[in-house]
């Protein structure tokens, strides 16, 4: 496979597995645009491992193969890999940390326990080293220097909301993201949830988590413009968690969701204005 295929590749696994992201990065010169595609093709790699794995001990020797990957990577010797040989390229271009692709693996080994968080800031982490230290690689692709604790404030905003968009479905998978505290004020344990969800009002423990991520909206100051292919997605959360609040805190509910063509107005209208 070429590198154009290679290219290619990445940016149609972004378009058809995180096209938020995408329809955002769309707004990104050439070669940034291509550091996006990769960094994303990545975390689509590593964020789908548990989906893919019947069994944990197959999804951590999976992202132990990541883990390799990305080693070999700053060693200089990347294995032939379509994913991997794009990463390689950003990572040079771009000169990314090591140290965040270690922070971002290590976030996904906790997906393979099939275990809550215990607590609203082991929730907090949890989102803060996945969808944070991608949003702060998104800035450095993007040259912008300086901006690591707004980019990952913004990520956690984003893969919180998104855990919370996700509930619905990680319930069905008996698996649960909701924290194991919040939980226990309702009167209910994440063994129960994840048993049986069926008739169990998790408002409460929701609505706590919800509002946790729409005060750190407060102050948020605009996104400078060269940021804004970066995250100018996370746009949708707020407004996700605004839907949320309305309907009760009502995970299940009809109507939380944006059609395809709000959700690219919405985003235009970040890059536009940098507010999101």
């Amino acid at each position: 496979m070429s590198s154009r295929n290679y290219r290619d590749y990445c940016e149609e696994q972004v378009r058809n597995y995180d096209y938020d992201r995408y329809f955002a990065a769309a707004f990104a010169p050439g070669e940034i645009r291509r550091g996006l595609m990769a960094l994303y093709a990545f975390n689509i790699e590593i964020a789908s491992v548990r989906e893919r794995v019947s069994e944990a001990i197959l999804g951590e020797i999976r992202l132990q193969w990541w883990r390799d990957a990305v080693e070999e990577i700053y060693s200089g010797s990347a294995r032939e890999h379509a994913v991997v040989t794009e990463l390689a390229a950003a990572i040079e271009k771009f000169s990314l940390p090591k140290e965040s692709f270690d922070r971002m693996i290590d976030g996904r080994v906790f997906d393979m326990a099939d275990e809550a968080p215990e607590d609203i800031n082991a929730f907090e982490n949890y989102v803060s080293a996945t969808a944070g230290e991608l949003a702060y690689l998104g800035y450095r692709i993007c040259g912008v220097s300086g901006g690591g604790e707004q980019a990952r404030l913004l990520g956690i905003l984003w893969g919180g909301a998104g855990l919370l968009r996700a509930a619905p479905f990680h319930l069905s998978c008996q698996r649960v993201y909701l924290p194991k505290d919040l939980l226990r004020h309702t009167g209910f344990s994440s063994s129960l949830l994840s048993q049986n969800s069926e008739g169990i009002d998790v408002s409460p423990a929701v609505n706590i988590l919800a509002e946790f991520l729409l005060e750190k909206w407060v102050g948020m100051q605009t996104i400078e413009k060269k940021a804004r292919p970066a995250v100018a997605y996370v746009v949708l959360a707020s407004g996700y968690l605004k839907r949320l609040r309305t309907s009760g805190n009502n995970i299940f509910s009809e109507g939380l969701e944006y059609s395809r063509i709000a959700r690219q107005l919405r985003i235009l209208g970040a890059v536009l204005t940098g507010r999101v």
